[in-house]
């Protein structure tokens, strides 16, 4: 894989309407996730009823998502600490109002939020992801 970029080697279910966004973050990004982030995402994903995990390539730590069945990607991580989940307009301005900041560069529904926040407690934390990742499930429903 070194050398492509990781949109070539992105599994096709994911090019489905809807994820137009995420794809074109991908293709102009060329995205890697630190194991750190990537298997936080994983261990979210495992606590949310038909969240499943996807990466072009877990052992090169290409980027990570979390897609429904319908592989429409809800959550992304990647670089060193990057971790998003695409939500809607209303879960969009609580998540902000919860620490989140806007991710346009992912596209206009997703939010980012640091996953090892200095300012207040690990256990924090932990609650505030679990909480917007499972929220992103339940906005694709």
């Amino acid at each position: 894989m070194a050398g492509k970029f990781l949109i070539e080697v992105t599994d096709e279910r994911l090019f489905v309407p809807g994820n137009e966004e995420v794809l074109e973050f991908v293709r102009r990004a060329n995205p890697f996730a630190h194991s750190d982030v990537g298997s936080l995402l994983l261990d979210l994903g495992k606590q949310i009823e038909g969240a499943s995990a996807y990466s072009p390539s877990y052992r090169q730590f290409a980027y990570v998502v979390l897609h429904t069945e319908a592989w429409i990607v809800r959550a992304i991580a990647f670089g060193q600490s990057g971790l998003a989940f695409r939500l809607s307009p209303a879960s969009r301005d609580a998540a902000l109002a919860d620490r989140g900041m806007a991710a346009p560069e992912i596209g206009a529904d997703w939010v980012a939020f640091n996953p090892w926040d200095v300012d207040v407690s690990r256990g924090e934390t932990r609650e505030r992801l679990v909480r917007w990742c499972a929220q992103a499930f339940a906005d694709a429903n």
